[in-house]
C-alpha cells in the first residue's frame, strides 16, 4: 500500500495536495528593512548585480555592501563601461536633438570619454589592467567595438524610447528598500509587421551569451519585471553583444540575442529577490557584520584569485 493510500485508510480523507508554487512563495517573509551599511545608514536597494553577488558568494556581498570594501575596476569592466557610455551618447543625442551621430563622431566621443574616465579612476583606486588586456589594447578593442556596434547592432535595435532610465519597484507595501534597475536602452523593434517594445542591454564579453543562457539569465527577468509592474511590459529583452577576441575567437564579433519572460517567470523572479533579501537579513542577525557569511563553491569560477578581489584575504579563498 502506498503512503497516500495509507493516509486515506487511516483518516478516511484524501491526503492533502502539496502546496502550489504561489502558496510556497507566500510563506516567504519579505524583510521590512535591509541591514545597515558600514557607515550606519540602511541599505536601501537591491539590484540584479547585488543579487547575483550574494548568490555567488554571501561573503563577497558582506564585504562589498556591509563593510564597504571597494576595489579598482578590472580592465574588462572599464572597457565595457566606456563602450556602454558611447552607445548611450549616440541614442541620447537622437532623443535630445533628433540627430544621429556619424561613426567618426562617436569614436571621437569614445576617445574623449575614455581619457576623462581613466583620469578619474587614477585619482581613486586606479584600474586593474590584466596581463592580456593592457590599456592600449583595451582602448583599441573599444574603438573596434564602437565601430562594430554602429554597423552591425544599431541597425537592428529599433527606434529609441529612453536611455539609461532608472526603474525602481518594491516587493510589498511598507518596505524600506526597493529593487533598482538602470535600463541601458528601451526601443520599439519591428517584428512581423508590428513594433514591439524592447529592453536592450549592452555586453562586451569574451564569451557572449548563447540563446540557452539568455533564456535562463536572471537579468532579463529583473528588468522586465520592472516594466511589467509599471504597467508597460516589454515584449523582448535583447542582449546587444560585442565578443572580444580570445582563445576561441581570433576576431571581434557582434550578435543580438533576444529573449522574453512569461508572467509566471516574472513573479518567480520577485520571489527569488525576496528570498535573497530574507537570507541577507538572516545572515546579518546570525553572524553580524564582522563574521564570514559563507563562501562560494571552491570549484567554481568565482572563488579564484582572478575573479575575486578578496581572495587573498578570505579564509574561504586562499585560506587561513
Amino acid at each position: 500500500m502506498s503512503a497516500t493510500e495509507t493516509t486515506v485508510a487511516r483518516t478516511g480523507q484524501p491526503a492533502a495536495a502539496p502546496p502550489s508554487a504561489a502558496q510556497l512563495a507566500a510563506r516567504i517573509q519579505v524583510p521590512r528593512r535591509l541591514p545597515p551599511r558600514y557607515d550606519g545608514q540602511p541599505l536601501q536597494h537591491l539590484s540584479h548585480s547585488s543579487y547575483s553577488r550574494f548568490v555567488l558568494c554571501p561573503e563577497d556581498w558582506r564585504r562589498r555592501y556591509v563593510l564597504g570594501e571597494k576595489t579598482a575596476p578590472s580592465g574588462p569592466m572599464f572597457l565595457g563601461r566606456q563602450v556602454d557610455d558611447a552607445i548611450t551618447l549616440y541614442y541620447r543625442h537622437i532623443l535630445d536633438h533628433g540627430e544621429r551621430l556619424s561613426v567618426d563622431q562617436l569614436k571621437d566621443a569614445f576617445w574623449d570619454g575614455w581619457k576623462a574616465a581613466a583620469e578619474a579612476e587614477r585619482e581613486q583606486l586606479g584600474i586593474a589592467w590584466e596581463t592580456d588586456l593592457r590599456e592600449d589594447r583595451a582602448f583599441k578593442l573599444g574603438l573596434d567595438a564602437v565601430e562594430l556596434t554602429f554597423s552591425q547592432l544599431i541597425p537592428h535595435l529599433g527606434e529609441p524610447v529612453a536611455v539609461q532610465r532608472k526603474v525602481e519597484y518594491t516587493l510589498a507595501p511598507g518596505l524600506e528598500w526597493s529593487v533598482v534597475c538602470y535600463l541601458d536602452l528601451e526601443t520599439r523593434r519591428p517584428d512581423a509587421g508590428a513594433l514591439l517594445p524592447a529592453v536592450v542591454d549592452y555586453k562586451v564579453k569574451t564569451t557572449p551569451l548563447s540563446q540557452h543562457k539568455a533564456d535562463h539569465d536572471f537579468q532579463p527577468a529583473v528588468y522586465l519585471a520592472g516594466r511589467w509592474l509599471e504597467g508597460d511590459p516589454a515584449a523582448q529583452f535583447c542582449f546587444a553583444q560585442i565578443a572580444k577576441p580570445g582563445p576561441r575567437r581570433k576576431q571581434i564579433g557582434a550578435s543580438i540575442v533576444t529573449t522574453s519572460r512569461s508572467t509566471g517567470q516574472l513573479r518567480g523572479a520577485l520571489v527569488r529577490i525576496a528570498q535573497v533579501a530574507s537570507q541577507i537579513v538572516a545572515n546579518y542577525e546570525r553572524f553580524g557584520p564582522d563574521e564570514p557569511w559563507g563562501f562560494a563553491d571552491p570549484g567554481g569560477w568565482k572563488c579564484s584569485e582572478r575573479y575575486c578581489e578578496a581572495w587573498a584575504t578570505c579564509p574561504g579563498g586562499r585560506g587561513l
